[in-house]
């Protein structure tokens, strides 16, 4: 009895002590809450509630001169991820809120912001979004700064910005709330709107801008007191051209052009421009003629009564650059010599004056493709080149320039010098010249035409006689006066079938 119950008290100790151990197993598995193991989750959604002070300027790019121990720009930190380490469960470890987003400047591709120390942070993540293409926010950079500078941002674009600040023990790191900014870049500036045409009304165009909601113009004249002010607003991205049939003729008008839209909760953020000057009626001229002969490419076109002058512009491609060729206030211009064969696009721009500004109208375009050639006939490297409209004259030896010279021509009304391709046939000095109402005697004679027309002195004209406009009034029976001094250095090359050309 006593054996058995011995027995019995044994048993029931060894069932006392494997159930011990069993829910001491099961105790020591079962979950205990970490403090702070919910900051990453807490920190993860938070939302994009605040926008960043201080927003841009909405006519004008700011930036401002931040003075800063450390500044961090985009791709100078490797992370690509956000940290994923969770706090440990011995330590109770806070960290502070990062407060307001406070932006510094902005312009198309960059934005600068700053926020205040987090009390004992060791350093702090930013993260971005681009509210245009991105569902969620990426690590932009981790940095021991207060200050950064985002660059190489897209223009017109609305972004997001989380920053959350740390503290490290060892390699764990613990983190505090979000501060959290909504702000955007500018839309990018415009280019100088073009001057289309400019008559009873006035038409400008200007680059298109895909991510804008639309245009502003502005417009300036006498009644607006010398001030650019809003004039009209175009509300569709892809119209480019604006039409202003509010214009008086002769009146100067400035224009600028500048981009908008609409980034975030009714916030509008608006774009650069530089501004476009002219004068209503200060249209395009009318092209008279245009040929191209001996490597040169010649144009006459009707006077602006309103224009001052004109500015001539050249390129090899349609769409430019377009170089600055010569300023004139002929209605013609005969270009320098040119590479044969190459097509050459010009702009014929009429300018006029409004206090010390240059303004311009809008401009005749025209190209010519470069031709050696004179009246369609093959003159060589060596001739003799005369201009009715410049009144000059020019005498090329295998290509090189070796005489060039003013000259009067025939009197434009009755006795114009002929155009044409022609060849020296008749070579005197000294010689005399008869006509029906004349005899003149001359030093140096070179005949180009078989009805009289030829190039000689004229030594009773005086040096101020040459070049202008001596020949519309009191011009030659159709030769081609010359100074001694020339036509003796011309003479002494010039032979018999010498090709001479007249335009």
């Amino acid at each position: 009895m006593k054996k058995s119950f011995k027995k019995i008290i044994s048993i029931v100790l060894v069932l006392i002590v494997v159930l011990s151990t069993i829910v001491t197993v099961h105790v020591g598995a079962t979950d205990t809450p970490t403090e702070g193991s919910n900051v990453a989750t807490e920190a993860t959604e938070a939302t994009l509630a605040t926008e960043l002070s201080a927003p841009t300027d909405a006519t004008t790019s700011t930036e401002e001169s931040i003075e800063s121990t450390q500044e961090t720009e985009i791709g100078t930190m490797p992370p690509s991820s956000e940290p994923s380490t969770e706090p440990s469960t011995e330590e109770d470890i806070k960290v502070g809120k990062v407060g307001s987003l406070i932006k510094d400047s902005g312009t198309p591709s960059q934005i600068v912001f700053h926020w205040a120390a987090v009390k004992g942070a060791d350093g702090y993540c930013v993260y971005i979004k681009n509210f245009d293409k991105d569902k969620d926010y990426k690590l932009l950079v981790t940095t021991s700064s207060t200050k950064i500078t985002v660059k190489n941002l897209s223009h017109t674009t609305p972004y997001g910005f989380k920053v959350r600040a740390f503290v490290e023990k060892g390699s764990k790191k613990y983190y505090g709330e979000y501060g959290t900014g909504t702000t955007a870049t500018q839309p990018a500036a415009t280019n100088k709107p073009t001057l289309r045409r400019s008559s009873t009304m006035i038409e400008i165009s200007w680059n298109r801008n895909e991510k804008a909601d639309g245009y502003r113009i502005y417009r300036q004249h006498a009644a607006t007191n010398g001030k650019l002010v809003h004039y009209a607003t175009v509300k569709n991205n892809k119209t480019t051209i604006f039409t202003d049939k509010k214009v008086s003729k002769g009146r100067a008008y400035n224009y600028k052009v500048v981009a908008y839209r609409e980034m975030y909760k009714g916030r509008t953020y608006y774009g650069t421009g530089k501004t476009l000057r002219t004068l209503a009626s200060l249209c395009a001229p009318a092209l008279s003629s245009s040929t191209t002969q001996v490597s040169r490419a010649s144009f006459v076109w009707k006077k602006n009564a309103y224009a001052k002058g004109y500015d001539v512009y050249y390129s090899t491609k349609h769409a430019g650059p377009y170089t600055l060729l010569k300023t004139t206030k002929n209605t013609y211009l005969n270009t320098p010599r040119l590479k044969n064969g190459v097509k050459y696009y010009f702009r014929i721009k009429p300018y006029t004056y409004v206090g010390t500004n240059k303004v311009y109208g809008s401009y005749l375009s025209t190209s010519k493709t470069i031709s050696n050639k004179a009246y369609g006939k093959s003159i060589g490297n060596t001739y003799i080149e005369i201009s009715i409209k410049q009144q000059r004259m020019w005498y090329y030896i295998n290509g090189k320039l070796y005489v060039e010279t003013p000259v009067v021509t025939g009197n434009y009304y009755g006795y114009s010098t002929p155009k044409g391709a022609y060849k020296v046939w008749q070579r005197s000095s000294p010689a005399t010249l008869t006509g029906p109402t004349w005899c003149v005697n001359v030093n140096y004679w070179l005949a180009f035409t078989y009805s009289g027309c030829g190039i000689h002195d004229s030594t009773w004209r005086s040096s101020s006689e040459y070049g202008g406009t001596t020949y519309i009034g009191n011009g030659s029976h159709g030769c081609v006066n010359t100074p001694y001094s020339k036509v003796k250095q011309i003479y002494s090359k010039a032979k018999i079938g010498t090709h001479v050309v007249v335009y």
